[in-house]
């Protein structure tokens, strides 16, 4: 999906957030506007520190099966026809909410522990034969 980037943003605990503007024309005067952020959290063992020993290894095996070496994080906050007029206001209060109320929860410092285990809860819903 196509989209151009807005801004770059490096959080106090590392990580970084993209913000892109997906936004596009839906029928004349009309647009989608789409505002994401992306962050990708790299993949390291000490985030699975809350999980048994024996555990760790299996789940950072089936983490990169499923993810590679970086656990993809996605926002995104969309307003459907919206009149060309309006488009970058809205999408400034987009930007705006997404500084207020998802960057402080995204620059906690156990963030992107709490992220790697729920994917780890994620897959062995999906697949629990990844941890035998």
């Amino acid at each position: 999906m196509g989209g151009k980037p807005v801004e770059t943003i490096k959080l106090n605990n590392g990580i970084v957030v993209e913000v892109w503007d997906h936004s596009r024309v839906l029928a004349g005067d009309r647009w989608l506007v789409s505002l994401e952020a992306r962050a990708d959290i790299p993949l390291d063992m000490a985030q699975l520190s809350a999980l048994k020993d024996k555990d760790k290894e299996k789940a950072l095996q089936a983490l990169k099966k499923a993810y590679g070496d970086r656990i993809p994080y996605r926002y995104r906050q969309e307003k459907h026809f919206v009149d060309q007029r309006e488009r970058h206001k809205v999408f400034q209060e987009f930007l705006d909410l997404l500084k207020s109320n998802v960057l402080p929860y995204l620059s906690h410092k156990e963030f992107a522990s709490k992220l790697v285990l729920a994917k780890v809860r994620e897959l062995k819903r999906k697949d629990p034969r990844l941890f035998f």
